[in-house]
């Protein structure tokens, strides 16, 4: 067995598996997908190491609410700090059960991924 980062070149050998779902939205230099091969070479493990633009904690005061305008200007700035990173795409998420958001982000064009986000501590490990 072998851990290697598998290059971008090699990235349709993760063809099928839920990794391959992610790769279009990130730019190579942004992801770095590690993969466990046995002695012929098949990948048996992968995961995929992530730098990307997150847009997190999206809230507009109650009493600027329903403005359009605070909205615009606010997500257009977000938008071109993402561009600013060189990103064509930035990744977003509601609660659950938070349906409002949820709409939000199809309405911005998001592509709802079926997953759920952690944190998790890579101290001392």
């Amino acid at each position: 067995m072998r851990a290697r980062v598998l290059p971008p070149a090699e990235w349709s050998r993760l063809d099928g598996q839920e990794l391959s779902a992610l790769t279009p939205y990130v730019h190579p230099e942004n992801i770095k997908v590690l993969v466990v091969e046995d002695e012929r070479g098949k990948i048996v493990a992968r995961v995929g190491l992530l730098t990307a633009v997150h847009f997190e904690g999206l809230e507009i005061d109650p009493e600027h609410r329903g403005n359009a305008g605070v909205f615009r200007l606010l997500i257009r700035e977000a938008f071109a700090l993402a561009r600013q990173h060189g990103e064509e795409w930035a990744f977003g998420g509601a609660k659950d059960g938070d349906e409002r958001m949820a709409e939000l982000l199809r309405r911005l064009g998001g592509v709802e991924m079926p997953v759920r986000f952690s944190a998790i501590s890579v101290k001392g490990s």
